[in-house]
């Protein structure tokens, strides 16, 4: 990864009226931030139409680098710019499948390629997409491709068409998590938040890679009592579930996460259908001078309306201390301490309508349903066993 002091570039090219491309570099991870909307507000003109990213000599893309083109994706939309991209290896396409970013920015294989096909009548490079059980990926990846024993060491999960649970505890409730698919910020019907939460720790010696490890070892130890993970066997490793079994302000809930990106220096986790956001955190280390920063990155909007009202009365308070209590308490277990920072922006302000069914996922609705239901499942089990026991009786 690409020393934070490092300066980064990216160049911009107009190689046709009203398209403009930015070329990327080799490495797109936070440390690239500043560069990428420094380029973006370069292509900002009357006359720009279109707006390609160039990912031909990118080699490296954490999942900080995802959440920047999620956010560029976002700006050019409200700037009615349309968003495209090319030079992506069949290793980054598949983190485009997973981000489900694929469904919202038009993928070419290169740029002569992507320059003929915007030039095309009545071409819109930014897809109308609505997340339903029948929609479906544009890269059609081959399972030849999928599989891709190439892709064993590589920190992005492969992708997936739905979720499967196994070999956990039977105590962690597993009711919203099988056969889902997962959901990204694009998936979501609310307002899209960028929220993140930071500590400087006191006097701290471990490197960002160890405090992470540490953090990926003993994640279910800093949640609050009332929120209960549950890692897969294998733990915080690509593609491994998280089942999670809470008590909120509205209820229990039984919900989950997929591990969707596992580096040295960050892990990220993503939502599926029914959790109550719809996106991805990521938790990361790093050093700014001498110090060691923890930080926790939320970008996500909520499932549906219903979680959307929750939050605007209590589910932002309520997740301030959540990931408050997890640095806090991550701190404490490296015997350091430090001050919380909270930093929010709205990204985006307006309701995705489209998705308002997604409400028929709601975890929290499905996991009231089950208990309040379960002195039925126990009378009619029963009941069954009663008459098998007749039967098994007048048989013999």
């Amino acid at each position: 990864m690409l020393d934070g002091t490092q300066s980064i570039h990216m160049e911009v090219r107009v190689p046709l009226h009203q398209v403009r491309i930015i070329d990327l570099g080799t490495e797109l991870g936070i440390q690239a931030e500043d560069a990428l909307w420094q380029a973006y507000r370069q292509v900002m003109s009357k006359d720009t139409k279109w707006v390609l990213l160039n990912f031909s000599d990118t080699k490296y893309i954490d999942s900080a680098g995802i959440g920047l083109v999620t956010l560029l994706l976002i700006q050019a939309e409200k700037d009615s710019l349309e968003f495209g991209a090319f030079g992506l290896t069949r290793h980054y396409r598949n983190i485009f499948v997973i981000t489900q970013l694929d469904q919202v920015i038009k993928i070419f294989e290169t740029e002569a390629e992507a320059l003929t096909k915007i030039n095309e009548p009545g071409i819109s490079l930014i897809q109308e997409t609505s997340f339903t059980d029948e929609s479906s990926n544009q890269l059609d990846l081959t399972q030849e491709e999928i599989v891709d024993p190439s892709l064993e060491n590589f920190p992005w999960a492969k992708p997936v068409d739905r979720l499967k649970v196994e070999g956990f505890p039977k105590e962690a409730l597993n009711l919203n998590v099988e056969g889902r698919k997962l959901a990204g910020p694009f998936q979501g019907f609310g307002q899209l938040w960028h929220k993140t939460y930071r500590i400087r720790l006191e006097n701290q010696q471990l490197t960002p890679a160890e405090t992470i490890q540490i953090w990926k070892q003993n994640l279910p130890k800093f949640k609050p009592a009332e929120k209960r993970f549950y890692p897969s066997p294998a733990g915080i490793q690509p593609g491994e579930i998280i089942l999670i079994n809470a008590r909120t302000e509205g209820g229990p809930i039984s919900t989950g996460v997929m591990v969707l990106y596992s580096g040295k220096n960050s892990f990220t986790l993503i939502t599926p259908q029914g959790h109550p956001e719809a996106g991805w955190v990521t938790f990361s280390a790093y050093k700014d001078d001498l110090d060691t920063v923890l930080q926790v990155d939320v970008l996500a909007r909520s499932s549906d309306p219903l979680y959307e009202l929750a939050f605007r009365l209590v589910g932002t308070r309520a997740q301030d201390r959540i990931w408050t209590h997890v640095l806090t308490s991550l701190a404490k277990h490296l015997n350091t301490r430090g001050e919380i920072q909270v930093f929010r922006r709205l990204v985006d302000a307006k309701l995705q309508w489209k998705n308002a069914a997604n409400i028929r996922y709601n975890a929290q609705i499905r996991t009231i349903l089950h208990i309040l239901l379960t002195p039925i499942r126990w009378i009619s089990s029963g009941v069954k066993n009663f008459f098998h026991s007749i039967q098994q009786l007048l048989t013999r």
